[in-house]
Formats: C-alpha cells, structure tokens, sequence
C-alpha cells in the first residue's frame, strides 16, 4: 500500500505535542536524532548522529519545529508541514573535548543564549529536553535561566501508540527482514561463518530499502549460550543451532525485531528439541496474555513460568515495545517484577514484542524466539509470519 507520508508525520508530531503540554513548558529540544525524526521526519546520518550530537530540533508545544541541522545539509529539513524554521547547527559533541579549554565555554554559552532566546519566544523559560542531551550543554542552558525538564517519559509514551501510517511503515519492514531471515536460513551450511550469515540480513535490509540494524546478534553452536553475543568469525559445524536477533531498522526507519533459530542439518538432538519447545511454549503463552486494557502488573504475575533448568539465564525483559527502535515499554517476567517495574497499561495501536531464550546455565547451546505484535481493540494481531522450525519443535516432517 501507498503510505502517506505527510499524515505519518503530522500524526507524530500532534502526538509529541499533547504529551509534552501538560509538563507546562515552552516546548521539547531534542538532541536524540530517532526523536528528532519522530517529531519532524528529518533524517540526517542516522548512525553517526546515535553517538555525535550534531544536529537539534527544537519543538513548541504549538506550531512546528524549529531544526539545526549540520552545516551544509538544512536543505534535508526544509520545506516539510512539520518544520517551521531551519538553523545551521552548532556540534555539541565538541563540548567533550577537554583541549578547547576557556573556548568551549564561549561557543556552548553563545549556543545556549540562540536556544534560550528561542525558547522564551513561546512564552515561557521552562524547556523539557530528551536524554540525548550531554550534562555541559543541560549546565550552559540553565546558566541562561532555563528550567529544565526531563521529556523521556513524554516522548517514550508518545511514540508507543501507532497511527495506520506507522503500522504499514512497521509491517513493510517486517516484509524486509522475513525476506533476509529467509535468504540467511537457505545459506545455512558446515563451513559458514556467522558474520558471514548475519552479511545476508544485512544486504537484504539495504537491497529492500532499510537502513542499518542495531546489533550483530548472531551465534552458532556453543555461542548460542549465554545469549547476547554478535556475530563472529566461527564456523558453523553440521548438527549447530544457529540464532539470531534482527534489531533490523528497516523500511522508513521503523524496526523489525523477531528472532528466530535455525539447525544446521535435518536430524536435532533431544536437548535441541527440548531447548527449542520450551521457548516456543513460553512465547506463546505470552503472547496470549497481550489484550487492551491488560496492567503490565497482570501480565508480569501471569507470565510464563520457565523450568528450574532454565531459570538462571531466564530473560527478564519477555515483553517491550517496537517504532523506530525496541523501545518503551519493558514489561518484565514474574521473578523479576518489583516496585521499579513499568506500571502501565496495554493500549490498542501499540506495537510490542514478545520474546524468549531458553538456555541451561553451561549448557552446550540455547534458543532464541521472539515476534511482533499490534495491539488491536479487541485483542493483538501477529505482525510477524515467519514459520517456526518443525524438526526442533518435535513435529518431523
């Protein structure tokens, strides 16, 4: 389908808005560029700008942004229904810097009255900034008189109920990383390496129109346990599980995020199958558990209950939310609810993953599962279609 893009845009940015006016401030300075590009659409260097901060948007709570964007490259910004105003950018991430002594200071001070006297023109010295934002540069704001308040919980409650628009951007980029689990899945051989394995997602996600992926997380045989451990240059061997993570930004920048383990051959073991059906069991009792209306308490208590066996590597986090990156909210397993757990409540047009790894504590392997939802009126629709492995669930073809 055709998505629009205008209405995809306009929708997260009135929705950033209502979240952010009730904390009474003039509006939000992002410095978070998947922030900047919910709230305006402006993509610019994506990845470098996750660990440079080179670019601003500056967002009332009224009206559209205000974007300072690197030199050279405001024409990205301009002309969009979301954005008022684009300024050439000062790079903040300069402020780390220790060599530029006394002069740091009169380049961030300069930065901070152009922001200062902006932020004052909608009415008011309170400013709520995102997480992005490094300490010097929070320090020379409020040195200009700004109050300054946090805007994550704002910005993450925001992004986590999806428009049409950004479901069918979600489930365009999901399309993409079946495409590239698929092709992985057909080149699974003895002799293979894991980076090369994890190269064919990663090509498929360019070759389909994504954009980067946020992790390596690819292993084989004994890498398969403990989990969290990226692609390497190891072998596959005949007779290996094979487990990946897709963290995939795909297709207009939205993640696709389901996991997936394969067997390198057609005869599994019985611990590979019990590894395998234990996972698959718990993640589909979870995602049962997913409806409108349900309190992440409740789906905490009622989550399931992994065997002894395998509770020493359980994961905490079985369920979490899914746009432009895994994201709000964390919904964690039973054991591990506590007071500091996110209590919330499940809404229709939130987009969440539902997740699984099953590995004994020095077992020799482990399985990783995972899918994605959306959650509808009356209960949540799978967004992810591809099919689970046959042979490691016991049912042989």
């Amino acid at each position: 389908m055709s998505i629009g893009q205008k209405a995809l845009r306009l929708y997260r940015l009135r929705r950033l808005q209502k979240l952010i006016a009730p904390l009474d401030v003039a509006g939000v300075l992002l410095a978070d560029p998947v922030n900047i590009r919910y709230a305006t659409g402006v993509r610019n260097m994506q990845p470098w700008a996750l660990h440079s901060t080179f670019r601003l948007a500056f967002v009332p709570t009224e009206g559209e942004a205000v974007c300072f964007e690197y030199a050279g490259s405001e024409h990205l910004a301009a002309g969009l229904e979301t954005v008022k105003e684009v300024r050439k950018a000062t790079a903040l991430f300069r402020s780390a810097y220790p060599s530029l002594g006394r002069q740091k200071d009169v380049r961030l001070a300069a930065w901070a009255r152009e922001i200062a006297d902006l932020v004052r023109a909608h009415g008011s010295s309170r400013l709520a900034i995102d997480r992005h934002l490094d300490h010097f540069s929070a320090v020379h704001l409020e040195d200009e008189g700004l109050q300054l308040v946090g805007a994550q919980p704002a910005l993450s409650k925001a992004q986590s109920v999806k428009s049409a628009e950004e479901i069918a951007c979600i489930r365009e980029s999901v399309a993409a990383a079946e495409e590239g689990l698929r092709r992985l899945r057909d080149a699974i051989e003895p002799g293979r390496t894991e980076i090369s394995l994890w190269a064919i997602l990663e090509g498929a996600n360019a070759e389909l129109g994504g954009e980067y992926l946020d992790t390596r997380l690819l292993s084989s045989g004994p890498r398969t346990n403990p989990w969290y451990q990226e692609a390497s240059e190891r072998r596959i061997e005949a007779g290996d599980l094979v487990a990946i993570d897709t963290d995939m930004i795909g297709p207009h920048g939205y993640d696709a995020d389901l996991s997936r383990s394969f067997l390198c051959g057609k005869k599994a073991s019985a611990q590979q199958r019990d590894l395998y059906r234990t996972a698959w069991e718990q993640l589909q009792h979870n995602l049962a558990l997913i409806r409108p209306g349900a309190e992440f308490r409740d789906l905490s208590q009622a989550s399931f209950i992994l065997p002894e066996r395998y509770r020493a590597q359980e994961m905490a986090m079985v369920w979490h939310g899914v746009g432009l990156y895994g994201q709000w909210p964390t919904i964690v397993a039973k054991r591990f609810f506590d007071a500091q757990a996110d209590q919330d409540v499940i809404e229709p047009g939130m987009t969440l993953c539902c997740e699984s790894y099953v590995g004994a504590e020095g077992g020799a392997e482990g399985v990783k599962l995972e899918e994605m939802v959306l959650v509808t009126e009356t209960g949540c629709e799978l967004l992810t279609a591809f099919p689970f492995e046959e042979a490691l669930l016991g049912r042989q073809l």
